[in-house]
């Protein structure tokens, strides 16, 4: 149990973390640059994938690059299509395929510095 929650607990506390910022009423025109919202999407599925990444790699064991990095994308866009549909029910929030395409980005820049990194760090 207690490698589970070492290998998990992240994941579960950066998800948390993602559903309160989320569940946040967003103010219109308070962004410092055009398309910071696609950005800040990015970045955060991004870690959120990095994080998971981590958790499947430890968890299955496997030395199978490419499907546990397209489990984790899979996942990452399964949890941001979560996270629009839970913006759906929060006042002044909208979901937004432009955000969830941007999450799947996130995760897929971030799974391909995952590789470059291990493909280069090899030799």
């Amino acid at each position: 149990m207690r490698r589970f929650i070492l290998l998990w607990g992240p994941v579960l506390i950066f998800a948390i973390f993602i559903f309160v910022i989320s569940s946040l009423s967003s103010t219109e025109g308070a962004d410092p640059f055009p398309h910071f919202d696609k950005v800040a999407h990015m970045f955060v599925y991004g870690v959120l994938a990095l994080l998971i990444f981590r958790s499947l790699t430890l968890t299955l064991r496997t030395k199978h690059f490419m499907l546990v990095a397209l489990l984790t994308i899979i996942v990452a866009i399964a949890y941001g299509l979560s996270d629009e549909f839970h913006q759906y029910f929060v006042p002044t929030r909208n979901p937004d395929i432009k955000d969830i395409a941007a999450d799947g980005i996130g995760a897929l820049i971030a799974m391909t510095t995952v590789y470059i990194r291990r493909r280069f760090s090899r030799r």
